[in-house]
């Protein structure tokens, strides 16, 4: 019978953190790769794992207890590392912090999270504050983000004694092929957890719905996104969390197109108006303003409000309001209107100027 505790150097009262400081002290002693060239090393550092697996697991140690190393009619225990191969597992990493393979992790930075927010133009040019429903994963409170009950700590996995990796090795009429698979009990991490926080399972984190108020500054535009720190998704392990992206769409306005900080629209007028001249009053985004047409203004000429544009992001400046004129042609035409427009075509064609004419048919337009 093998005396697994005489192996970790240890009395049959030895509690499960001296059982653990144990190991950890032969491991560090006996791992292959801090002897290279100490034969025995190998065999004492799979003969602490294997003590380490049974002593470490309350059934099997009680099973030892009981029956010695072979339990009632059983097979042995198993290591988990049948087949050693070369390399060999690194636990000597885990001790001192390297990374090989599928070893211990780490904390990890949180996912960042991206939401789609949209705006009205006239909100662009303001800017506005809105109060968005996120739904994303915090750090537990609990445990702080450990995943474990206070007063515990992870164990090192039996089955790979910390590696994180199972190596197995096949002999064949064409030589001898090691592999290696991530452990499936610690799932590569190294460790496991006996002692999950009651809160959320072991995780570290919970699942909420955060209320989070987001300022849009005035002059954003369409696809600018608006970074808020710390508020995607939790880290593992305990690690940061990541950022909320929230991403701007600026709806299209029924008046007016935007291009860069400029503002385009279009100003009608009747055909009288345009020759005659006249003032329009135009809403923009900051009140009403008075535009003079000038009398024969042409149908496609372009007017500017200068700075009745949109603001320029984080800066005083704002771009300027265009109007491209459009001149209504009247589809039909009253008798009188007709009457009117065939004198001023008749005194047109003799190069007679006709201005009482004009103001005429300009009334009669607008009946």
């Amino acid at each position: 019978m093998k005396d697994y505790y005489g192996v970790l150097g240890l009395g049959q009262d030895a509690d499960q953190e001296e059982i653990k400081r144990a190991y950890r002290k032969m491991a560090r002693q006996y791992h292959p790769d801090v002897n290279p060239d100490d034969g025995s090393a190998e065999g004492k550092f799979k003969e602490a794992t294997e003590a380490y697996e049974v002593l470490s697991d309350p059934e099997k140690k009680q099973r030892y207890d009981l029956f010695g190393e072979q339990g009632p009619g059983a097979g042995g225990y198993g290591t988990g590392f049948e087949g050693f191969g070369t390399p060999f597992g690194d636990i000597f990493d885990m001790f001192f912090g390297r990374s090989r393979g599928a070893t211990r992790r780490g904390p990890g930075r949180g996912s960042d999270l991206l939401y789609v927010l949209e705006i009205t133009l006239e909100e662009a040019y303001t800017g506005t504050e809105r109060e968005l429903d996120i739904p994303r994963h915090e750090r537990c409170e609990e445990c702080e983000g450990a995943g474990l009950q206070k007063g515990y700590d992870l164990e090192i996995c039996p089955q790979c004694g910390g590696q994180g990796t199972l190596t197995t090795t096949r002999r064949t009429s064409f030589g001898t092929f090691s592999s290696s698979a991530a452990c499936p009990r610690c799932g590569g991490r190294g460790e496991i957890n006996l002692h999950p926080c009651k809160k959320c399972g072991g995780d570290g984190i919970n699942e909420i719905a955060d209320e989070i108020g987001i300022s849009v500054p005035a002059g954003v535009s369409d696809g600018d996104r608006i970074r808020v720190p710390g508020k995607g998704e939790a880290g593992n392990r305990g690690g940061l969390a990541g950022d909320l992206y929230v991403e701007i769409r600026v709806a299209e306005d029924e008046t007016f197109a935007r291009r860069g900080s400029n503002l385009h629209a279009v100003v009608t007028v009747s055909l009288a108006e345009a020759a005659l001249g006249t003032g329009v009053e135009i809403k923009t985004f900051s009140g009403e303003e008075t535009l003079r047409i000038h009398a024969g203004s042409q149908p496609g000429e372009v007017f500017r409000l200068k700075g009745k544009g949109m603001p320029k992001l984080n800066s005083r400046s704002k771009g300027d309001l265009y109007l491209t004129l459009e001149v209504q042609i009247p589809k039909k035409l009253s008798g009188e209107q007709k009457r009117l427009l065939e004198d001023y075509q008749e005194l047109e064609r003799k190069g007679k100027e006709a201005p009482h004419l004009m103001q005429r048919i300009r009334k009669a337009m607008r009946q």
